[in-house]
Formats: C-alpha cells, structure tokens, sequence
C-alpha cells in the first residue's frame, strides 16, 4: 500500500452502505480548510481509476471546498481482486473502527475544553442565576442558564452539530469527566460506560462511593447490575419489585384521565371485544363510557 495524492474525478465513491451525513461533511471540510486533510482515504487501484473503500466523508469535503486532488491510501488491485472484496473491506472498516463510549466522550471532551482553557484562558461563568443551585464540584445542573460555556460557543455551527455538542450537553459531560479516569478506565467493556443516566448517577456519588459502586460491577461475580443498583445495596435499602410490562402498562393505565382512558379502549377495541367474547360475557361497556 502507498499514499499519494490522487485526482478526485479518478475516484468511483459508487453505492456506499452508510449513508452521508451533512453535518459531519461540512464539519470535515471546515477542518480540511483549517489543517489539511489529517487522515488518506483508502481505495483500490482499477486500472487509471480507484475505487473507494474507506473516506466518503472526506470526500464529499473536499469536493465541497473545490478541490481537485485527495490524499489516498492505495492498495492494488489483485489485494481486493473483485466488487465483493471491496465491500467486505468497507463493512470491515466501519465495524472494527471502535466508537467512543459515553464516558470516554466526556474524557475526551473535557480534556479538549482544557486545552481550550490553556490556550484562551480559564474560562468565567457568569453571575450565578437566583434560586439555581450548583452541583458538586461547581458544575451546574444541566437545562440551566448558567451554562453557557464560552467553550462551546468557540466551536463552528458544524461542529456543535456534528459532535452532538451543545450548552446543556457540555454540563452533562463535564459531569461525567469528573469521575477519576483511574476508576472510569475500569468500567471499559462495561454496560455502564456507555449510559449517560448510569454516568450521571455515579458522578453524583463521593469518590469512596464510586470505588465502592464499580467495585460491585466489575467483580468476578458481579454484585450488581446497574449502577441504581450498587447505590441501592451501599444505602442497605431493598430495591423497588420489577413490575412486569403488564402491570407496567396498568399502573399507566390508572394515571390517565378518563377521556385517554377512553382513547385507549378505542385502539384495544378488538383486543378488548375478544377477551369478553373469551368469557362469554358479550361486550362489555368499558370503565369511563358508561351504558350505551
């Protein structure tokens, strides 16, 4: 494999199974404007053209910035000898490319605001608003005004976009991050460090308390599922039944006015009408209704 600039027009993209997506287009073309293209594509020789495995994004960028040429990665032809080697590397390329868990998102993320900080200066909050009370370690509760964060308004309308990264969300990381790495690390492979409730939960407790919670969730024999349910046996009180999804759908049930109530009978009608016909009873004039 050798990489070397190749023309745009001599790439076929053809049919690509993950389709493209705008803002992260326009996010790679602002970055490809700024500091060139950081990563080649990856395609196959075919002869005077190349077919593409891997780097639709990037090249939907630089055909929107203008440009001619494209840093690619190529490998020969007789490596992917035919169209079905070509796909399976693609598919291969986007399955074993490991996405950020949740939690290391919010690593990542607040390290980025620290080189933000280094560079620009710590950042100021403004005055705190009256009646909204900060979280543990000077982190206010995300939905607040008080987070605006002149971090994120550093970033591009694409970026914000494509990084899912917005006021409220910054707060909600920061959050998490506050977690010490040398203990996030250990819930890697973990349901938890993908959950963004299960995070919060856990950022909310005592450092003690978070040894002690993934402690129980990473032991050889775990003593608990869920973080909710570490917390849950610390404070030595029972944990709440599971209610089955149809008590679940009763318990709902019950807690809707009568004129929902009614709407609901109205999408069960025929499930309602089988079960009276299943009792012989005829049908029956559902609660709410009254007599016809």
């Amino acid at each position: 494999m050798n990489v070397r600039t190749v023309d745009l027009a001599s790439v076929d993209v053809g049919g690509r199974l993950r389709a493209l997506d705008p803002a992260w287009v326009n996010l790679l073309a602002e970055e490809i404007q700024a500091d060139g293209q950081v990563q080649p594509i990856r395609v196959v020789e075919r002869g005077a053209r190349f077919q593409l495995i891997d780097g639709a994004r990037r090249v939907a960028a630089c055909l929107q910035l203008g440009r001619t040429g494209i840093e690619a990665a190529i490998e020969p032809e007789a490596a992917l000898a035919d169209d079905a080697f070509v796909r399976l590397a693609e598919i291969k390329s986007n399955f074993l490319r490991a996405e950020l868990t949740m939690l290391e998102r919010a690593y990542y993320v607040a390290a980025w605001r620290g080189v933000y900080e280094g560079v620009n200066g710590t950042i100021k909050r403004g005055p705190k608003p009256k009646g909204i009370p900060f979280q543990r370690n000077g982190i206010p509760e995300a939905g607040n005004d008080d987070v605006a964060d002149a971090f994120v308004l550093s970033l591009s309308e694409a970026a914000q976009k494509a990084l899912q990264i917005s006021q409220p969300t910054m707060s909600r990381y920061l959050r998490i991050a506050s977690i010490p790495p040398e203990q996030g690390h250990r819930l890697v492979g973990h349901a938890s460090a993908n959950s963004r409730a299960e995070l919060l939960a856990l950022a909310d407790q005592t450092a003690a308390r978070q040894v002690s919670v993934i402690d129980m969730l990473t032991a050889s024999e775990p003593r608990a599922a869920t973080v909710a349910e570490a917390i849950i046996a610390l404070d030595g009180t029972p944990a709440a039944p599971r209610l089955s999804p149809t008590d679940k759908i009763h318990q709902t049930f019950s807690r809707l006015p009568p004129k929902d109530q009614d709407r609901f009978f109205d999408l069960n009608a025929e499930a309602i009408e089988r079960w009276s016909a299943a009792r012989g009873t005829g049908r029956r004039a559902a609660p709410g209704r009254g007599a016809a």
